[in-house]
């Protein structure tokens, strides 16, 4: 009765093609005794294989396409035993948020509803501010989540109609898109699910902050329950994925709803840094990067112990090795979210990414890295791993004398089974201590000092002369080597091995390679610490 029905409503001939979309499937509630599901011998429900048999039916009739929308949840379906009919073919589609060409493309091709259509950008955008700076503005903001980009690009439109004057330059959109009341209203319908969280469900939110943080991919059909998947969990909590291939995903977590959620008081403060560090890094991070997670644990740990007041192993152990550290007077006032800097690079001024460029240093650029961009008392972590800079930065100010103590981390060697020797650990001093030297401390008086830090989980310095004259530290430098006994001060042994045994499989490891138990078992490392 359906299709014949349609087709007389719709005024559509039945030699011509009908399409049909259902929404939101995943939700059909059984409760209202409307369809009758059929159970597994374990008594699950597929709502899809029953709703796909229907679809089979319907498609016995001609000319017709189908849209299903709806939860991955449950479906386990083929092409062969879902449609016994060979001109049927079954694609699943995954739902993701858009690029900057694809933004472009929307405010291009989306019309005003008045009488002469105009194109959302010519009314948004003026000669100084373009299309494409336009849409690089709401990537950055909303992540490109179809439904915040179109909620955000109404509030836009409803802020330049008010006062008949479209935006002059990317900084006066960000300006109004960073408003509080221009958030609150943005995210309304969208960040209440994630507010009302029970305390498991909290649990598996922080593992998502980190996975988002740290770049940890996952596949389609990791499981992180008996019951649920982990793709369907993204979803159940209103954060987002983004694709890196069809079968693999990255939480995607728009800056304008981290913002939203570190307001909220129920969140701790663990969760108040994942989410401040999201919100401060560019959102490129979350499409180029690759895993950092060990950097990543290490800068957290060290967000965490700066200005703890408890008695720390750590601490005072550099406070022995170095007499710089102890004039520190850690511990420091306030904790701060671990900004990400932009990547140090050995020759050009900008890399470009997705048709995008962006700001980068050159290796004889540190004395503008140190005095423009590191913020005392803020973790670092360089967008990229390159060849010139540590894998994590960060400034101390002594709070009693005018000293200042710039602080590289180098991570080296993790997780070969070699280890690493002297010859790798001077040759990490040379790129980091020799060039700050020239360009920085040689005109900075005695105020000024720099430290590195080997972090090595195998060290090999069986020749303890191997040294010799080849390298000398500078004046007001420090070199400071911690082998894996140091290390377990940081990370719990039990971590480190699941962390050897992932970088094993893959130097990208996913959520598989890691599994959910060394996920937690971090998350739980870091509470303990708060």
């Amino acid at each position: 009765v359906l299709i014949p029905e349609l087709r007389k409503t719709l005024g559509i001939p039945s030699d011509q093609y009908l399409l049909i979309a259902f929404d939101e499937v995943g939700v059909l509630d059984e409760s209202l005794d409307e369809f009758h599901f059929k159970r597994t011998h374990d008594g699950r429900v597929r709502p899809y294989n029953d709703f796909i048999g229907i679809i089979s039916q319907l498609c016995k009739e001609p000319d017709l396409f189908f849209i299903v929308v709806g939860k991955s949840k449950g479906l386990s379906i083929k092409n062969y035993v879902a449609f016994g009919l060979s001109r049927v073919i079954l694609h699943f589609i995954s739902l993701s948020p858009l690029d900057a060409s694809s933004i472009v493309e929307f405010l291009e091709k989306t019309l005003l509803e008045t009488p002469t259509q105009v194109p959302v950008c010519n009314v948004l955008c003026s000669s100084s501010f373009s299309v494409n700076e336009l849409a690089d503005s709401l990537l950055e903001c909303t992540g490109g989540v179809p439904g915040l980009l179109t909620r955000a690009v109404n509030m836009l439109l409803n802020y330049i109609i008010a006062r008949n004057q479209p935006f002059i330059s990317k900084e006066e959109c960000l300006t109004c898109m960073n408003d509080d009341n221009f958030r609150i209203i943005c995210t309304e319908p969208f960040v209440e699910r994630i507010l009302n969280l029970d305390e498991d469900r909290k649990s598996v939110f922080d593992i998502l902050l980190m996975m988002a943080l740290y770049r940890i991919p996952f596949q389609v059909d990791d499981i992180l329950t008996s019951e649920s998947f982990l793709y369907d969990a993204v979803t159940e909590m209103g954060l987002y994925r983004y694709p890196i291939d069809q079968n693999t995903f990255q939480v995607l977590i728009p800056k304008v709803i981290c913002w939203i959620f570190k307001r909220d008081p129920s969140i701790s403060s663990l969760e108040k840094i994942l989410l401040g560090s999201l919100d401060v890094e560019p959102v490129d991070c979350f499409f180029y990067s690759k895993c950092r997670v060990f950097e990543g644990i290490v800068a957290l740990r060290l967000v965490l112990m700066l200005p703890s007041k408890n008695r720390n192993e750590l601490r005072e152990l550099l406070c022995q090795l170095s007499p710089i550290w102890k004039q520190m007077k850690l511990p420091i006032s306030t904790i701060s979210p671990i900004h990400y800097m932009k990547s140090v690079v050995s020759s050009r001024e900008t890399r470009s990414e997705s048709n995008k460029s962006r700001r980068t240093f050159a290796n004889t650029e540190w004395n503008k890295i140190i005095r423009e961009t590191l913020y005392l008392e803020t973790i670092y972590i360089p967008l990229d791993a390159t060849s010139h800079s540590p894998d994590i930065i960060f400034q101390l100010q002594s709070p009693v004398e005018p000293k200042v103590l710039t602080v590289g981390v180098a991570c080296k060697g993790r997780w070969k089974s070699e280890g690493i020797g002297w010859s790798d650990i001077i040759d990490e001093a040379k790129k980091f201590l020799d060039p700050v030297y020239d360009q920085v401390l040689s005109s900075a008086m005695d105020y000024h000092h720099c430290m590195l830090i080997i972090v090595s989980t195998k060290l090999s310095l069986n020749v303890s002369n191997e040294l010799g004259d080849s390298f000398k530290v500078p004046d007001n430098c420090e070199l400071v080597i911690l082998c894996e006994r140091d290390v377990q001060m940081l990370i719990d042994k039990e971590i480190l091995n699941g962390l050897e045994r992932a970088f094993c499989v893959s130097h990208n490891p996913t959520f598989w390679d890691f599994g959910l138990d060394l996920l937690d078992r971090i998350r739980n490392s870091f509470l303990s610490w708060q």
